[in-house]
């Protein structure tokens, strides 16, 4: 089954696209113990704050919200989701499944976290045999996880949205890591796998990138929503920086552009503000390309 997982024990990111029994899973190595907060955080159950059958999003699609600006953008395609205030953001995440258009009711969207922290996005359909409204749906939940700016997001995708990810692959990448008492800075290469799910002027991109030449792996895994201008400029306002940053970090922002029809992108990371004293910051940029064709509409 095609997956995003996090394991924190794991040494290495593996992401491979295909569908069938050996799907995709995505493997992260945790460079540094992850706080009490961010264990807290794991292991928190997702909290449902709107769902419904009639969404104006009739594909499937996925959301994974961290600011105002991004959320706005959603909430003007879909008018029935609930307004959030920045507060909201401090300390939590939306996550929003849409599931597209069914033929009839009784279809709905589940949001669950597994065992390893991974948010299960899955599509719960009518049982055999049981009385259905005779009318197309278009099923949606937006739920809330507690969560920083520095932990990471990572999704188990259903077959009906892992239909519609776009497969990019990294065909080049750097990263700096710098900061601490002592002031250490860290280069690295940044290998791996990148696929899209996109819906209007909204694209969420699924980290799936590590370090290549340190001894310690260093794992850029998490999921993250974005804004596209009609130029194909994107903005992802804020993202973890997963263990490509030692923690304390106040995470990044990711600025690039779609080039050759959407076949190619690149993104270029910041680090975003931080009152820590003594924390780690991060800065780097990758480059990505369509790994065969598109999925299907």
């Amino acid at each position: 089954m095609l997956k995003l997982i996090a394991v924190l024990t794991a040494s290495t990111i593996t992401l491979g696209f295909g569908g069938g029994a050996s799907g995709c899973h995505a493997k992260r190595n945790i460079a540094t113990a992850p706080s009490e907060t961010q264990m807290k955080e794991k292991s928190s159950e997702p909290k449902t704050l709107a769902e419904g059958f009639h969404s104006s999003i009739t594909h499937p699609f996925v959301a994974v919200v961290r600011d105002t600006e991004t959320y706005a953008a959603l909430v003007k395609l879909d008018g029935n989701l609930p307004q959030l205030e920045e507060e909201f953001f401090k300390s939590n995440v939306a996550i929003a499944a849409f599931l597209g258009e069914r033929n009839t009711g009784g279809y709905r969207v589940e949001v669950t976290r597994e065992a390893n922290g991974a948010i299960r996005i899955a599509e719960k359909t009518p049982g055999k045999g049981v009385m259905v409204p005779q009318m197309i749906t278009s099923p949606f939940r937006l739920v809330s996880i507690s969560a920083t700016g520095t932990t990471p997001v990572l999704v188990s995708l259903d077959v009906a949205w892992r239909d519609k990810l776009r497969p990019y692959l990294v065909t080049g990448g750097r990263f700096t890591m710098s900061g601490g008492f002592a002031g250490m800075s860290e280069q690295f290469r940044l290998v791996g796998e990148l696929p899209i799910m996109r819906e209007s002027n909204l694209a969420t991109f699924i980290f799936a990138a590590q370090s290549s030449g340190l001894t310690k792996i260093r794992s850029l895994a998490d999921v993250a929503t974005g804004l596209v201008l009609t130029d194909g400029h994107i903005t992802i306002n804020k993202m973890s920086a997963d263990s490509a940053v030692n923690v304390p970090n106040g995470g990044l922002k990711a600025t690039g552009e779609f080039a050759a029809g959407e076949r190619k992108f690149s993104l270029v990371f910041t680090p975003l503000p931080s009152m820590i004293a003594d924390g780690y910051v991060g800065q780097g940029s990758l480059e990505a390309a369509l790994v065969g064709s598109e999925p299907g509409p």
